[in-house]
């Protein structure tokens, strides 16, 4: 058992007995200095000059701080030729991906709302949620679609092939 600070960790597993918690086996990276630096406000900054920001673990493909900036401001300055502004809400129901962080800063950029849905939520809890939110716009992936079941939201795939351009789009609610 490995420790840190005054907790026992299984270095095998990162696991901490006391607190039930799992703690990560890697090295801690710096961090910038800056405590209330946000994520978005770092990513646009460049303070990070190209650096990797994610690995898909299965792929290894790498995505830099840059490269998730350019995504961020297509996906921003596509979903703003489409109408999407401050108040709409933008439902995400995905895996765990690199569009997912893509996805979530091209909206909030925009003012509008993005909310998440499990993809392991069944067709009635994911209609649910979206009576309670009226998302105006779905990203999800094709294997995905069924679950949307009959909610007629324009959706766009994170495949990066569009599934039905959207329609007009309504004003957002008060």
């Amino acid at each position: 058992m490995g420790l840190n600070g005054n907790l026992m960790i299984d270095p095998r597993s990162g696991f901490c007995k006391a607190n039930s918690t799992f703690y990560s086996k890697r090295q801690p990276l710096a961090l910038p200095s800056n405590e209330s630096l946000d994520v978005t406000t770092f990513v646009s900054s460049r303070a990070h000059h190209g650096k990797t920001a994610f690995i898909n673990a299965t792929t290894g493909h790498r995505l830099s701080f840059t490269e998730i900036w350019r995504a961020v401001d297509a996906v921003a300055s596509s979903l703003s030729e489409m109408g999407i502004r401050k108040g709409h809400v933008i439902l995400l129901l995905s895996p765990n991906s690199f569009f997912f962080p893509i996805v979530c800063h091209s909206v909030m950029s925009l003012g509008a709302i993005i909310t998440t849905t499990n993809p392991l939520n069944t067709h009635g809890e994911i209609s649910k949620q979206i009576a309670d939110s009226k998302p105006v716009l779905v990203f999800t992936i094709p294997q995905l679609v069924p679950k949307l079941g009959d909610s007629n939201l324009p959706s766009y795939s994170l495949a990066m092939k569009l599934i039905h351009f959207p329609i007009p789009l309504p004003n957002p609610q008060s």
